[in-house]
């Protein structure tokens, strides 16, 4: 009895909280799978292999024809499986061989010269002018302001983002929009400490992406 309510529970919540892309599946047959920092429930014939990690607690769970792989650590060293339009943005990545793209940056050649960055996304005529900006960086100084297009990569745009801020953790779901093509993957920040955590895999079959996806709403974080 007490099995079944705990079923019972665990499948309104994950129906409650779907994303669009995703079916409603059975879980009354799940298995729950509790290892070190987490725990989750996994599909049947989904199963959990140990890999050798150095300053992380890693492995694998293995579904019938795809294998999602994780990462947890105290210490931040879990990857970010792919990078939001946002997250993007603030590396700075889009920069490169900008001369004047450096936040607050004075020259030496021209210390007089301070550089401030504010990013928008394009007007009509912006967009008319840079036709593949997704957004555009306003380089404010002094005298004049420089615009440059700023590209979103096509990895990030051929995926869908979910980004929720809880209690404890910032969490990012990530999905691709075409299926079988791309991560499926979640990512966990600690607020308060430098905890992360990461749960993906790549061209997953669209039932096993479904099944992820309503996997990943399982999780608990055991570490804070």
């Amino acid at each position: 009895m007490k099995k079944f309510l705990i079923f019972a529970l665990l499948s309104i919540l994950l129906f409650s909280c779907e994303h669009s892309s995703e079916k409603q599946v059975n879980i009354s047959t799940w298995h729950l799978l509790s290892l070190n920092g987490f725990k989750l429930w996994l599909p049947p014939n989904w199963h959990f292999q140990q890999e050798q990690g150095i300053d992380s607690f890693v492995g694998r769970i293995i579904a019938p024809t795809d294998t999602l792989s994780f990462e947890i650590s105290s210490m931040g060293y879990a990857n970010n499986p792919l990078l939001s339009e946002q997250e993007y943005i603030k590396t700075n990545d889009w920069q490169r061989g900008c001369d004047f793209c450096d936040r607050e940056r004075t020259y030496s050649d021209a210390p007089n010269i301070k550089v401030k960055i504010s990013i928008h996304k394009p007007t009509a005529k912006q967009k008319s002018k840079f036709p593949k900006a997704d957004y555009i960086a306003n380089m404010l100084t002094k005298d004049s302001t420089v615009y440059i297009p700023i590209e979103i990569p096509a990895e990030i745009k051929d995926h869908n983002f979910n980004e929720e801020s809880k209690q404890d953790f910032i969490i990012k779901t990530i999905w691709p929009k075409n299926p079988s093509k791309g991560i499926t993957g979640i990512y966990y920040q600690s607020k308060s400490s430098t905890l992360n955590f990461q749960l993906s895999g790549r061209n997953l079959s669209k039932q096993d992406q479904e099944l992820a996806l309503q996997m990943f709403k399982t999780i608990v974080i055991k570490i804070k």
